[in-house]
């Protein structure tokens, strides 16, 4: 196999599942997947960490209404689904503050990690690719890593000087389920030392269509013993639709070795909040789920991107990197015509990165990052104060091979700040992490990967200064300004083997240690249930595991099979399930290619989940049946590709546990997805 992509493969499937490793173990002639959320490039495929990367017609077929409903069929992957809309991924079982939302490679600067009904503020229909990771690398990005990075590249600001002189790309896409209707379109040119980026999309989606009723059987059955109304809608989810647009410009300068540049961007969405109050009745003011008016959330941020880069310096530091993303963000939460609740966010995220030579067999890179937040929020629902957050953060990751073995170290050190402006307690602490990766390659098929990681996360602002009732999730919160760091002891093993027939399998293990969740307590306040945010520790663990084997070739056609599963549980120590963990899951799926033309049967089986925290009822298993056909015409290069996924064929009431709002709000039922994508 070609060296390259074995490193390639090293570290895009080590220890978890990767959507592109037996396509590139067949095919050897295809173009490499660069992994770009590390910043040692070439050097970096050779890490011994989990990663699910999704590019190319591969990336087209799964792209979903937004960034977690793209990624949610990944294995170790789900998503949040509050709607359509505000869907964000969640990484074996972790989510919120502990996985970071980056695009291109700086934080997303959004307020999605607050609270499940805030999406986030990247667009998937304009990546080139999306990058999921785990391990050493993600202490590049901040202490909040510890459940991992999702990094979206979308190629705003230009990075090769050798492409085309004018090069573009058009999609249209639309389904039946939202009745959704997008186009997305993009050019890139280059003209000696300078490069241009514009991008632009568009999408419109109405209340998606389901099976059955969209209040689950459960909450029926409760509402019904305590004589309360139903008022369940069937066919479809109210106030679910959305609307998005945006565009993007950007430039570059290249010089013989180095480049810089800049793009402004801007973005945005409206879009609806399903879920019981869009059925309440007026009971007057008492009552904070009664609604009279549907309540929507119109989000815009305008996003202001830099990058340097400096290589071959020809010294002990090789290259140096400076990437830089300043945001201003606002959403205002609508009640009718009404402002009920207003976010303001501005936001700056600024990363140097210093690559040196190899010394003493060691090559890799340190740096420096500083971020800063200033958060406001004003109305109904602004259950934290203002809140002004700093932080700085020293880092390194190194890389060292020894015969058939990698070995991957690296190190973060981050202060914290958060200044508040009344008379609570300012948060002021320091973080520390360190992780190290091992990758042995037993044989040229078969290799063996560990990592370890002891990372520190800070709090943030909502858990420690909340206060007030934060509606979208039905509960009344209360923080505690004298919250400790939250520490995790992670290990992550894994085999995996390519060749004709390849396999990947890991198991991981995370020792939580002053775990910081909100607790329920017997306490009630404006009609919600009081929950304080407290430390205990905890526990997650976990398999996942994929196997590829083929069924039949003939040239170029072939027909290939695939089994996977993944589970994972979170537990308190006191022996509480932790809410909102995804079942398990077990999947098999066909795959027929056949030149340029691509195609595939899948099935998904999801158990029950039972395993249940205070307050939580019981979500069905339901079984879920895909299918993919795509034909790339090839007049010219790349050429057009025209796509056809089937989702959810059986037409099964299916709801995600990980949801807050899974017993009022399931994934949408039968659905037929076509478009088309021309690239010249």
């Amino acid at each position: 196999m070609n060296p390259t992509i074995r490193r390639s493969l090293a570290l895009a499937s080590s220890l978890s599942v990767l959507a592109v490793p037996a396509a590139l173990a067949q095919h050897p002639d295809l173009e490499e997947v660069v992994v770009t959320a590390s910043p040692l490039r070439s050097s970096a495929m050779d890490l011994a960490q989990s990663a699910v990367v999704l590019s190319g017609d591969d990336l087209t077929r799964n792209i979903g209404s937004s960034l977690g409903e793209s990624l949610a069929s990944q294995l170790g992957v789900t998503a949040s689904y509050f709607g359509p809309k505000a869907s964000r991924p969640i990484i074996r079982g972790l989510s919120g503050e502990r996985v970071l939302m980056l695009l291109d490679g700086a934080s997303a600067l959004d307020v999605s990690n607050l609270s499940p009904d805030h999406s986030v503020a990247v667009e998937p229909l304009l990546a080139e690719q999306i990058e999921v990771l785990k391990g050493p690398t993600t202490l590049l990005f901040g202490s909040g890593a510890v459940g991992g990075v999702v990094n979206t590249v979308d190629g705003r600001i230009p990075a090769r000087r050798d492409g085309e002189s004018v090069a573009g790309g058009l999609e249209l896409r639309g389904d039946t389920a939202s009745d959704e209707r997008s186009i997305a379109g993009r050019l890139d040119g280059t003209e000696e030392n300078f490069g241009w980026h514009v991008s632009g999309y568009s999408r419109e989606t109405d209340d998606i269509s389901i099976p059955g009723l969209d209040w689950s059987r459960y909450i029926i059955e409760r509402e019904l013993a305590e004589g309360a109304d139903i008022d369940a809608t069937d066919g479809s989810v109210p106030n679910s639709d959305s609307e998005s647009d945006g565009y993007t410009a950007g430039f570059s300068w290249f010089g013989d070795d180095s480049l810089i540049g800049f793009s402004y961007g801007r973005a945005e969405t409206n879009y609806g909040l399903p879920g019981p109050g869009e059925h309440a009745e007026e009971e007057g003011p008492e009552d904070p789920l009664a609604a009279e008016e549907t309540i929507r959330i119109d989000q815009q941020s305008d996003r202001y991107d830099f990058r340097a880069e400096w290589d071959e310096l020809g010294g002990f530091v090789d290259s140096i990197g400076l990437r830089a993303a300043y945001v201003d963000y606002q959403h205002v939460e609508l009640e009718g015509s009404e402002v009920g609740t207003r976010f303001d966010q501005t936001g700056l995220d600024t990363r140097l990165h210093v690559g040196h030579r190899e010394l003493a067999g060691w090559s890799g890179t340190f740096g420096l990052q500083y971020t800063a937040l200033d958060l406001e929020a004003v109305g109904a629902e602004a259950y934290i104060p203002p809140a002004e957050t700093t932080g700085l953060g020293v880092f390194f990751l190194e890389q060292r091979k020894f015969a058939d073995w990698t070995v991957d170290v690296g190190g973060r050190v981050e202060q914290q700040e958060i200044e508040v402006p009344d008379d609570r307690k300012d948060y002021d602490g320091t973080a520390f992490s360190v992780a190290a990766g091992l990758l042995w390659d037993w044989s040229d098929e078969l290799a063996l990967a560990v990592h370890l990681t002891r990372s520190e996360r800070h709090p943030q602002a909502a858990e420690l200064y909340a206060d007030g009732p934060h509606l979208a999730v039905q509960r009344f919160e209360i923080g505690d300004e004298n919250l400790d760091t939250e520490i995790a002891n992670t290990i992550d093993f894994g085999l995996r083997r390519e060749g004709s027939i390849a396999w990947r399998a890991s198991i991981f293990y995370s020792d939580f240690s002053d775990y910081i969740f909100p607790s329920p307590t017997d306490l009630e306040e404006d009609g919600l249930q009081v929950f304080v945010y407290r430390q205990q520790d905890a526990e997650f663990y976990g398999v996942e595991g994929e196997v590829e084997f083929p069924l039949w070739s003939s040239g170029e056609r072939a027909l290939t099979g695939k089994l996977g599963a993944d589970y994972v549980r979170g537990k308190l120590a006191n022996g509480d399930d932790l809410p909102q963990m995804p079942p398990m899951r077990v999947t098999g799926l066909i795959e027929y290619d056949d030149g340029p033309l691509h195609g595939s049967l899948g099935v998904a089986w999801y158990d029950e989940q039972n395993d249940l925290a205070e307050n939580e009822l019981p979500t069905d298993g339901y079984t879920m049946v895909d299918f993919e056909v795509s034909y790339r015409w090839e007049r010219w290069k790349p050429g057009v590709l025209f796509f056809l996924r089937g989702s959810n064929l059986l037409d099964e009431e299916a709801r995600r546990h990980s949801s807050p709002l899974k017993d009022y709000v399931p994934l949408p039922g039968r659905n037929l997805t076509l478009g088309v994508r021309i690239q010249r």
